[in-house]
């Protein structure tokens, strides 16, 4: 039985079980995934309020009260909470810090968004950035600029910190409008480029190229592995074409639209036979961006051919975006190296800590010829695919 502690801090209070273990904290619940904008976490409190003063001290207070004693001049303050007689208000930054046995990891930092009270318990909710990228909205033009560049000014807006941002391709134009939130905008370059969008623990923005070959983390079953479920699948699609606004490879990056009747000298494409996706994409510029987003587009659906949920003893180490093996699995397909999608750590006082993984078959939206491709190649033989 692993020994389970945990440290939570929300603005000026925080609480360090391996030091006391009966802190305030019942249960917490936190969600991080790829790609997609409800990460947060559930932190449930027991915080009864403060002992109430007696009637002469009320009465003292009252009289100062009316006299501008200890009053904030009349500035209304937002809604706010007390825990252990720290003040606890939306926007102040929460941060989880869990630990099984020798393993320990901050597994999210996310700021207040909403709180919940009632007669026995507080339950305080968090949200990361990726729900600011969400709720932000611009109307701006960008030419010949990279995706880091862009990226990083639309996080900036955001007011989101940013962590690994790869350069990426330079788009000769590429226009984000207020139609689409500023993170379905970065969603699209991350699209284009075969690249991952998450958040870290420490609620950075991440776009990323997925290129692990070896794992970060190795279960195994009979040790680790409480459940594992692979659903492998016939892609649906083997053929992706793709299309800029116009084939302007022919005239260079600062051409505009002009129409052609032969198109085969200007799209991309990735694949073959008759199960056949075509895509449409205004900031592929060149023949050559066309043909990267289709290899990205081919990779990815390949990648998603292959999907699973294991369940763990508390793991606060694994994180989106990392890879880990599964060894010693009865049966052979449930072996290999997979790439996780979105992490579940649930903790309570009374029923411990579990770790809940979705993973693909393999990482990244390169196709076979890099070395990442020869591995997911591979792996896809090892299932069957």
């Amino acid at each position: 039985m692993l020994k389970v502690d945990h440290k939570l801090s929300i603005s000026g209070w925080s609480v360090d079980s391996s030091q006391d273990a009966k802190t305030e904290l019942v249960a917490l619940e936190t969600f991080t995934s790829l790609d997609s904008p409800v990460n947060g976490c559930r932190v449930v409190l027991y915080a009864p309020p403060s002992a109430q003063p007696g009637l002469l001290q009320q009465a003292v207070q009252e009289i100062g009260s009316e006299v501008g004693l200890g009053s904030s001049g009349g500035v209304t303050q937002g809604f706010s909470i007390k825990v252990r007689g720290q003040q606890v208000k939306f926007a102040d930054t929460i941060s989880i810090e869990l630990t099984a046995g020798d393993q320990s990891s901050t597994i999210m930092t996310a700021d207040v968004q909403s709180i919940r009270s009632s007669f026995g318990v507080t339950e305080i909710y968090g949200t990361t950035g990726m729900q600011k990228l969400s709720a932000t909205r611009v109307n701006q033009v960008y030419s010949n600029q990279t995706l880091n560049q862009i990226v990083s000014d639309l996080a900036n807006q955001a007011g989101v910190s940013t962590g690994n941002i790869e350069n990426g391709s330079t788009y000769p134009y590429f226009v984000v409008h207020e139609s689409k939130s500023v993170w379905r905008h970065i969603r699209q370059l991350a699209e284009v480029e075969g690249f991952d969008v998450y958040f870290d623990s420490s609620d950075q923005l991440n776009v990323s190229d997925f290129q692990k070959t070896s794992a970060d983390h190795t279960f195994y079953f009979g040790i680790d592995i409480l459940g594992l479920e692979l659903l492998n699948v016939d892609a649906p699609v083997t053929h992706v074409m793709a299309y800029g606004e116009s084939p302007s490879s022919s005239q260079g990056t600062d051409s505009w639209p002009w129409i052609a009747k032969d198109l085969s000298s200007y799209r991309g494409e990735a694949g073959q036979g008759g199960r056949l996706l075509a895509l449409e994409d205004r900031a592929l510029r060149t023949k050559e961006a066309a043909g990267k987003f289709a290899t990205a587009k081919l990779g990815a659906i390949k990648d998603h051919s292959a999907l699973g949920r294991l369940k763990l003893m508390g793991a606060p180490q694994v994180n989106p975006w990392d890879s880990f093996e599964v060894k010693s699995a009865k049966q052979p397909e449930l072996n290999g190296l997979f790439k996780i999608t979105s992490v579940r750590h649930v903790y309570s006082k009374s029923e411990g800590y579990l770790t809940y993984v979705v993973f693909s078959g393999q990482g990244g939206a390169q196709q076979a010829g890099s070395a990442l491709g020869q591995l997911a190649g591979q792996l896809s033989g090892a299932l069957g695919l």
